[in-house]
């Protein structure tokens, strides 16, 4: 998944390139651009999502690292992870739902039903849930979620 967020990634900086040339060099822009460029940001951050979680490539601000270390409140990372998890399986499943509730909706300029970039955030958005619960069970256990790193 996170291989073809790059490559629709790639698609999408080569889209914007011609798009500013043909707009500033021959003022003949794509009408769609803003569109087409939405529909990709659906899929670059939905489809990279639960790698970066796996990795654990996200940002992280350890505020509360201190206050926390306190053996009594150990279980506060377990439950916000939890927490987190059923959001992004709510998010997947509301999502999904929306999707083929609403499959007849298209974009406006380029005609494009939504549904299937709806299913992709809907996808994305579960596999980043499983993420969140595989790594509730590592806190239960006793120990920070492992950064899987990925060979290259």
């Amino acid at each position: 998944m996170t291989l073809l967020a790059g490559v629709v990634l790639f698609g999408l900086m080569l889209f914007t390139v011609l798009d500013v040339v043909l707009r500033y060099g021959f003022n003949r822009p794509f009408a769609s651009s803003v569109e087409a460029t939405e529909f990709a940001m659906a899929v670059i951050v939905f489809f990279g999502l639960a790698y970066c979680g796996w990795t654990g490539g996200h940002v992280a601000v350890d505020i509360l690292e201190r206050p926390l270390e306190d053996p009594r409140l150990r279980f506060v990372p377990v439950i916000l992870t939890f927490v987190s998890a059923m959001l992004f399986a709510a998010i997947a499943w509301f999502t999904a739902v929306e999707a083929l509730g609403t499959m007849h909706r298209v974009s406006n300029m380029l005609r494009w039903p939504h549904y299937p970039f709806m299913l992709a955030v809907a996808f994305g958005s579960a596999l980043f849930a499983l993420v969140l619960l595989i790594h509730t069970v590592q806190l239960l256990r006793g120990k920070p979620p492992e950064k899987h790193h990925v060979v290259e």
